[in-house]
């Protein structure tokens, strides 16, 4: 099998997918055209018609830090968007057209004049990607894991160097599974009170100032001023964290509003009371967050996995790191991409528990938390379905 010149090899499959392999692993099921590409790329000393030689000398050549470190100063802002949408991407194989895809957006983020094939072909060279065959033996293209982990450090660290950064923090607000545990405060009410709704559904204002005074973090019923839509179906009527709180249980089936204006606790979610674990319902907020998001937001996982990156060992300027996504956000309808950063992406990550907001001299910085960067791994939500609630 052959494409865009070169000739496929044979990686093994196991179980539903193709295994996670290294570089070496994969340049040993290479087939042999590929790796000579690869040895002329970086212009390897070692014997072109020994595939035994040939990798050894690839091997070192590649996974050595100073040849890896100058290839990615060498990187332009197109190519190295590419690698990042793809190595940001937590799949561990890619049809063609996933790749086109992701090409043609890097290209289109920089209004460059390169083709997606060319970033393609030229990642292929570098062995930053390899083919294979999948099951039924369709064409795919897999990422060796160590190559990966290393490459995405060094841009990692282009990044930062342009940042300011704190290895520690004295005060700090963490929000650590406060958001589950509010969750089930919620439940708990309908469960306990008459919960009696308006004649547009929403719980009246007495009732949701008493429900908010119970939560760990307590929010203020909203006022009726402005535009609110496009984050849940009541978003427009609740404040931002209890109208995820509110949706999340909806969309579970863990509360139901009836036909006469009550709002009441169904079977499932009593079992869910009764039942919950707080690490468990965090990360499945998270999950409906991402899904929920991501329609008015399309980006929003890419934009969660760099935050991940940039913030998973330091604290990091806000503000920083604001100037770098921003480049992936575009205003909305009523809102700037400055308010979307900031109210619907940080002030969300921070209720969902998977960063920490603190302050150094009257400036705000941000870190990863342990359970965060286990929850932002733990989830595919590049392939995600989105939810959208009416």
């Amino acid at each position: 099998m052959e494409y865009f010149g070169v000739k496929v090899g044979i990686i093994l499959e196991i179980g539903i997918g193709v295994m996670e392999l290294n570089l070496a692993e994969m340049l040993l099921y290479a087939d042999i055209n590929h790796i000579k590409k690869i040895a002329d790329h970086y212009q390897c000393q070692c014997d072109r018609h020994s595939k035994q030689d040939m990798i050894q000398s690839l091997i070192y050549k590649i996974l050595q830090r100073q040849t890896m470190i100058n290839t990615i100063k060498q990187v332009d802002h197109t190519e190295q968007t590419f690698i990042l949408l793809l190595y940001l991407d937590q799949r561990n194989q890619f049809m063609i057209e996933d790749l086109l895809a992701k090409g043609k957006k890097a290209i289109q983020l920089h209004q460059s004049s390169q083709k997606p094939r060319d970033l393609i072909l030229l990642s292929l060279k570098k062995g930053w990607i390899f083919q294979g065959v999948g099951k039924k033996n369709t064409l795919v293209y897999l990422i060796p894991e160590d190559l990966k982990s290393q490459i995405l450090e060094l841009i990692r660290d282009q990044f930062l160097l342009k940042m300011h950064t704190l290895k520690e923090l004295p005060f700090y607000r963490d929000e650590k599974k406060m958001i589950a545990a509010d969750c089930q405060t919620f439940l708990k009410f309908v469960a306990n009170e008459e919960v009696v709704l308006t004649g547009d559904g929403n719980i009246y204002r007495r009732q949701q100032q008493l429900l908010f005074n119970q939560f760990l973090v307590p929010e203020e019923p909203i006022k009726k001023i402005g535009w609110r839509f496009g984050y849940g179906r009541r978003y427009r009527d609740y404040p931002d964290r209890f109208s995820l709180i509110y949706d999340y249980a909806y969309y579970k089936k863990f509360i139901e509003e009836d036909e006469k204006g009550f709002l009441y606790l169904t079977d499932l979610g009593r079992n869910r009371l009764d039942n919950g674990n707080l690490d468990h319902i965090t990360m499945d907020i998270y999950k409906f967050w991402i899904r929920l998001y991501k329609s008015p937001i399309p980006d929003l996982p890419f934009i969660v996995r760099l935050i991940d990156l940039l913030t998973v060992d330091d604290w990091l300027l806000l503000e920083d790191l604001q100037s770098t996504i921003l480049f992936w956000l575009k205003d909305r309808y009523y809102e700037t991409r400055e308010v979307i950063f900031n109210e619907r992406i940080i002030k969300m990550l921070h209720h969902l528990g998977i960063i920490q907001i603190g302050q150094d001299q009257g400036k705000k910085y941000i870190r990863l938390t342990k359970d965060g960067h286990r929850f932002v791994h733990g989830f595919e939500m590049f392939q995600a379905k989105e939810i959208k609630m009416k």
